[in-house]
């Protein structure tokens, strides 16, 4: 009945339009108010404690990092880059994006920074190239959604905190799987650019590919510094982030020089607005988790999987399956925060290795960004590409189909996510 009613009005007030946070807040309290004697004032310190940890500082810090690189010239750099290499291969823009955006998430480990930082320079390219609006939009979003995967990662962060594994682990666990995503999006960005006879740019020189190194060098050190610290165990995942904001600082202002004093006002404002969104989400979702937990709902799930099947394959397949219909209907965020409860113990109870499992978890729910009717992803390329959804959706689905091939591989080749964890102690 507790569920029910939870769930019944999630559902309710999502149909309703209500944003996200408020949606999990309101329909875990109101049950919490229907259904037992709890008080407000025992709800909101459970609110507090959830973000009162050191783990959660990584948030605001990687995202203040990410929004000093997009307003510090670095991000037109790496897409300039890119484009050096790859603009004279056929779609050479959207191989371009996709490079941009995992290079990008190397530095800011959220997929709506990287999406709005690379979407706002390539997507009015590609649509004055001569690239489909609905295309640009689809590719943007999708090459987006690596970000999350390689490290830093938000997700993994949250993921981390819920379940007590290591986050510097979990961060390497998503680099390979990360980089295999981004190999099949160029591939599919070829077929699709030889499909719809897509433009390429001139060749570069060498002379040209050169300088545009030498332009993004700092740029692009700055993923292998965040990386390296944390695989050599120089830093936390959180001192990476403070490391990632000064780092980012110092290139901005002093190298690059295309960052003033008075643009840090319009960037702190920008990064306090995503990282405010995110936080709230996890402490409403907690609210959420722990109904669940009272309820016993992950020892009943495991329960029933284990009676459904003994089959380890069969079970991450339904698993699988079930995220990515999470990931349809509730925000990327909020659902790693409801349903980790649920699904560590599963893993546990399978057997199956914490690490890799995460890593598969992830990369599912993550598809949710990239698929109606949340698609936060789509909203923001859509949104730039002065797209419809009609027109995206048209060419997002062999995209999408490859991002769930890779889901599939991960799952079944559990030594991609593993070998890296596996360095370090």
């Amino acid at each position: 009945m507790t569920l029910l009613l939870m769930f019944g009005l999630l559902f309710l007030f999502l149909v309703l339009r209500m944003p996200v946070a408020f949606a999990i807040g309101v329909s875990s309290i109101a049950t919490l108010f229907i259904t037992t004697d709890v008080t407000l004032a025992q709800v909101m310190p459970r609110i507090v404690n959830t973000l009162n940890s050191f783990t959660f500082l990584a948030i605001p810090f990687f995202m203040l990092a990410g929004s000093i690189m997009e307003h510090g010239g670095i991000s037109n750099r790496l897409v300039r880059f890119a484009n050096s290499l790859l603009g004279h291969i056929k779609g050479g823009l959207g191989h371009a994006t996709i490079f941009t955006s995992t290079t990008f998430a190397g530095i800011s480990g959220s997929a709506s920074a990287d999406t709005s930082a690379v979407g706002s320079v390539m997507i009015p390219s590609m649509i004055r190239r001569g690239y489909p609006r609905g295309y640009a939009a689809a590719l943007t979003a999708c090459a987006g959604a690596i970000g999350p995967i390689i490290p830093p990662s938000i997700i993994m962060i949250i993921y981390g905190s819920l379940t007590g594994l290591s986050i510097s682990k979990l961060f390497l666990a998503g680099a390979l799987p990360g980089l295999v995503m981004a190999a099949g999006l160029l591939v599919i960005n070829y077929a699709g650019a030889v499909k719809h006879n897509l433009p390429y740019e001139e060749r570069a020189t060498l002379k040209e590919v050169w300088q545009s190194f030498l332009s993004a060098f700092w740029a692009l050190l700055a993923p292998i510094i965040i990386l390296g610290g944390i695989l050599f165990g120089i830093f936390t995942a959180t001192e990476a982030s403070v490391v990632a904001v000064v780092y980012s600082l110092i290139v901005s202002i002093f190298i690059y020089k295309e960052l003033k004093l008075k643009d840090l006002y319009k960037v702190l404002v920008q990064s306090t607005h995503t990282s405010v969104m995110v936080l709230f989400i996890a402490a409403t979702a907690s609210i959420f988790g722990w109904i669940l937990a009272n309820e016993q709902i992950p020892l009943q799930i495991s329960a029933w999987l284990n009676d459904f099947t003994g089959n380890p394959y069969l079970l991450m397949l339904l698993i699988v399956i079930i995220l990515l219909i999470i990931g349809c209907v509730i925000e990327t965020i909020a659902a790693t925060i409801i349903f980790i409860p649920v699904l560590s113990v599963i893993a546990e109870t399978a057997g199956f290795d914490p690490f890799h499992f995460a890593t598969v978890v992830a990369i599912t729910l993550i598809v949710g960004g990239v698929t109606p009717p949340v698609g936060v992803l789509l909203f923001i390329t859509n949104g730039i590409a002065k797209a419809n959804f009609k027109e995206t959706l048209r060419y997002l689905w062999p995209f999408f189909m490859l991002i769930v091939l890779v889901i599939i591989f991960v799952a079944y080749f559990p030594d991609v996510s593993t070998l890296l964890p596996s360095l370090i102690d």
